[in-house]
This record gives C-alpha cells, structure tokens and sequence, in this order.
C-alpha cells in the first residue's frame, strides 16, 4: 500500500476534497492533520526575516518620523530627586 500526502488551501477546499476522496473505492483509508508548521508561520506573516546577524545601522532612523523631543523624553523618563 502507498502513502501520499496532499496539502490543502482552505476550509471549503478540505470539505470538498474528503468528500471526494470518501466516495473513491480504491481509497483504504485517509487521516487529517491540520496546523500551522513553523515553516509555514514564517512565510506566511508580513515580516522580513533577517539573513543574518543585524547591524546597529539598520535601526538609524527608526523614530525619525516621530515628532516627539529629548527634552519630552526626559520629562517622561526617570526622575531624579
């Protein structure tokens, strides 16, 4: 006997392929899995992932569109008596 694993896109497509395959004689059997591998999590979220270790250049600018000031900061931050 011979094993094949199909991967399916959507709830409605897994319904449809089940019922599909219960109604094939030749079938002897069939089990689902579902979940999401963390292969499949990473490339499916809207994230660059890094190649490599990052650099402190690549966060200059981070807060340049941010209008806030060092002096808002420092009324914001730990204050010293």
């Amino acid at each position: 006997m011979d094993t094949v694993t199909v991967k399916i896109a959507g709830k409605q497509n897994l319904s449809f392929f089940i019922k599909l395959i219960d109604k094939l004689s030749f079938v002897k059997g069939f089990s689902v899995t579902s979940g999401i591998s963390l292969e499949n999590a990473r490339t499916d979220l809207p994230v660059d992932w890094a190649k490599d270790k990052p650099n402190i250049d690549d966060f200059a600018g981070v807060w340049s569109d941010n209008p806030i000031t060092i002096e808002e900061i420092r009324a914001k931050g730990w204050k010293r008596n």
